[in-house]
């Protein structure tokens, strides 16, 4: 007969295949995350360049005083700053994504550490 305080306390910590089929689909998030992360940073470079670019060309090209020059040369490139801005954003929000993950991760692990510690002080499912 099965001791039902044991049975209804393993029922707070997830099972160790629970755990594994887990921390196997975290790990391939943080995979494709990571391969996310560098695909936003490429954008966000290439956003960046484009911006300073089109902004001294725009600059070295308008007439004017300092001061025309450089509004000028801002109001005609806010499009790219505001897209140079927006891909570091998302940059910035992939990161964030990782650490959740990774500290996901750390959690999973310390459930089966938990699970384990567990199964070996009450044998819970072991057969005798």
């Amino acid at each position: 007969m099965s001791d039902p305080a044991a049975e209804e306390s393993h029922g707070t910590l997830p099972t160790t295949n629970q755990v594994v089929m887990r921390l196997s689909q975290l790990s391939r998030a943080l995979e494709a995350k990571t391969q996310e992360i560098a695909d936003l940073d490429r954008e966000w470079v290439t956003a960046k360049a484009a911006f300073k670019v089109a902004y001294a060309r725009t600059f070295l090209t308008t007439p004017g005083s300092m001061d025309v020059r450089k509004q000028t040369a801002v109001q005609e490139t806010a499009d790219l700053d505001f897209t140079a801005e927006l891909a570091e954003a998302k940059v910035r929000a992939a990161r964030e994504s990782i650490r959740t993950l990774r500290d996901q991760l750390d959690v999973g692990r310390s459930l089966g550490a938990a699970a384990r510690a567990e199964f070996q002080a009450t044998g819970w499912g072991q057969h005798t």
